[in-house]
């Protein structure tokens, strides 16, 4: 829900609170607020002592401590002007019951912050603000918040206004709130269903079966057992979720449902939170709802634009067809096999006999790009008259074949059918800028004249941009990528096969995105054909050194990009807890959760 939606729902609680009426549900949802969302305690600070003020004419000098939640004794406790702060927090503890005095500190600190401060003014207080205090202090003898989740994976994730450590093994309670700044963090309920959230997100655990997503996006999965789980956006309210679906909500408060296996139900709410219509979507079904004219738009479920898994891929997968990440040990590249969707090993086509004989080599470490970081090691060619190639899998029932990618042209069988896409990626370094060729290239057999495209510093004159020996309009429609740098630079190269060959390429130098296509700016296009069969690298004349990272080949955008999290997000696939610094390190890990320290301070005074 929105912060205002939230806003109005705490004061509605608050409330029914002082009335007397609040549900045990809604009890124990504003408790787990209380203990970690800043804003909340404040809004309950101020609602108290409004509601204290507001009572004070006309009312006993007395505590009653009226029956609570079933109970029927009554106790009178006079209170003296002359009381502190603290003295009157010690009275007000001393007469609720033992069970009920140390859970939940931070809400009775709270309170007594409100409480008091209406006492010195007016030396009274409602009896209804001694039921906020016992339910805030209930259930002492449990030293434990109401854990319902836990983070069971993390990717590269970062967490605001946290004070604790957030990763691994990290337990949820109900009322947290989290903003993941970047990254990606899976999390499990107790009673099974699992949501993997992409950064940005702002999230709230709600209860046991029921979370609310602010802004970000989910894909969950909800088995059998926790059927009846709900998850809340500011336009849409899931109700009854079926097996796999995704979810993104938008800070507009635009959402998105799309149902990937199973049955969503939702209602469609407005900007108060109101219900204005239910919507039912099965499986490959999917819909848009707009905050602000509530207007609902239908159409097939993209599964590619959600984050599903963060196991390392170990083979073709999600539109991931060829992958190279260069884990092997430092020393000779050719030779090695890894990967997949790959036809066999790497071959050394030229290396500079001026050289070592094995200038084509695999480095430890990685290229890094605008903070992406990849896995292993990385290729490296340190001679000069060099160029190594691996071709791709595009026999009869191999991975592209299968994939509908493959064609027969002059008995050679290529990637590049009529009517389809391809994306290839990979990160590129060079240590001296225009000092003679190098390049990714993309071939069709081996030799100069079947390389169908190349990414470097290019022939034939064109310096920095995209070349093609296969290109119709010839040295005229060699476009630039700008201005050649010695920085890692992630290439995205979208590959639109048309019909005679009539072929479109469109390479994104840095894209702004590495989740979303549209927002990206294409930095070079050309026309010709482009159909190929093997990936190579080439290093020619200079004194230079080329570096190359991150092959990947793919049907869609987020395939070769990785969807490796939030925007511009790291891409190290490991399961890690992540580490940061606090002031408060004595505390209970996410017992004071986004709490400023002078909050945290205040609160252990009462302690």
């Amino acid at each position: 829900m929105s912060d205002r939606q939230l806003e109005n729902r705490v004061l509605k609680v608050l409330g029914d609170l002082c009335n007397g009426t609040i549900t045990s549900h809604d009890q124990v949802w504003l408790e787990g607020l209380l203990t970690t969302d800043i804003d909340v305690q404040t809004l309950y600070v101020d609602y108290m002592s409004m509601h204290a003020s507001l009572h004070v004419e006309g009312a006993p000098l007395e505590l009653q401590v009226g029956g609570f939640a079933g109970e029927n004794r009554d106790e009178t406790i006079p209170l003296q002007s002359t009381h502190t702060n603290r003295s009157i927090l010690g009275d007000v503890l001393r007469v609720l019951p033992t069970s009920r005095k140390n859970t939940f500190l931070l809400a009775a600190t709270l309170a007594g912050v409100a409480l008091f401060a209406g006492l010195l003014t007016y030396q009274t207080f409602s009896p209804q603000w001694q039921k906020l205090s016992r339910l805030a202090a209930r259930d002492a003898g449990d030293s434990q918040l109401q854990v319902v989740a836990r983070i069971t994976a993390t990717q590269n994730c970062l967490w605001k206004h946290v004070s604790q450590p957030i990763g691994f093994g990290t337990a949820l309670v109900v009322g947290q709130k989290l903003e993941l700044q970047e990254g990606l963090a899976e999390i499990t309920f107790e009673n099974g269903a699992t949501m993997l959230l992409e950064s940005p997100a702002t999230f709230v655990i709600e209860a046991s079966h029921e979370m609310a997503l602010h802004v970000g996006r989910l894909a969950a999965v909800i088995p059998a057992e926790s059927r009846g789980f709900r998850i809340r956006t500011q336009a849409l309210d899931l109700y009854e979720v079926g097996i796999e679906f995704g979810l993104l909500a938008k800070q507009s408060g635009a959402a998105e449902v799309h149902v990937f296996n199973g049955l969503v139900k939702a209602n469609v709410l407005d900007s108060s939170g109101r219900t204005l219509r239910q919507l039912t979507l099965n499986s490959r079904e999917a819909a848009s709802v707009n905050s602000v004219s509530t207007t609902v738009l239908e159409f097939p479920a993209d599964e590619a634009a959600f984050s599903r898994s963060m196991m390392p891929t170990s083979g073709p997968k999600d539109g991931l067809l060829a992958y190279e990440g260069y884990e092997y040990p430092e020393g000779p590249l050719s030779a090695q096999n890894g990967g997949f969707g790959w036809a066999g090993p790497w071959f050394d086509i030229a290396a500079d006999d001026a050289n070592e004989p094995n200038s084509n080599l695999v480095d430890t470490g990685s290229l890094t790009a605008k903070g992406i970081s990849p896995l292993g090691n990385h290729a490296v060619q340190t001679g000069h008259q060099n160029r190594i190639r691996r071709s791709l899998a595009t026999s009869v029932g191999a991975v592209f074949d299968v994939a509908g990618l493959v064609e027969n042209q002059d008995g050679v069988r290529l990637v590049g059918r009529d009517g389809n896409h391809v994306y290839l990626s990979f990160l590129q370094k060079v240590s001296q800028v225009d000092d003679g060729f190098y390049g990714l290239e993309l071939h069709r057999g081996d030799g100069n004249f079947n390389r169908v495209l190349s990414i470097g510093n290019g022939a034939e004159g064109t310096r920095y941009g995209a070349t093609s020996n296969f290109n119709i309009y010839g040295l005229k429609n060699f476009p630039s990528l700008e201005e050649e740098n010695t920085e890692a630079n992630l290439i995205v190269i979208k590959i639109s096969f048309g019909v005679d060959n009539q072929d479109i390429v469109e390479v994104y130098r840095n894209p702004e995105s590495i989740q979303d296509e549209k927002v990206c700016k294409v930095d070079a296009i050309l026309k010709g054909n482009f159909a190929f069969d093997r990936i190579s690298m080439a290093n020619f004349d200079g004194l230079k050194i080329h570096e190359v990272d991150e092959i990947r080949v793919g049907t869609h955008f987020l395939a070769v990009t990785g969807r490796w999290g939030g925007e511009r997000g790291r891409l190290t696939r490991r399961l890690a807890l992540q580490s940061q610094p606090t002031e408060n390190s004595s505390l209970p890990l996410l017992g004071f959760v986004g709490m400023e320290p002078s909050t945290i301070q205040m609160a252990n005074l009462f302690r």
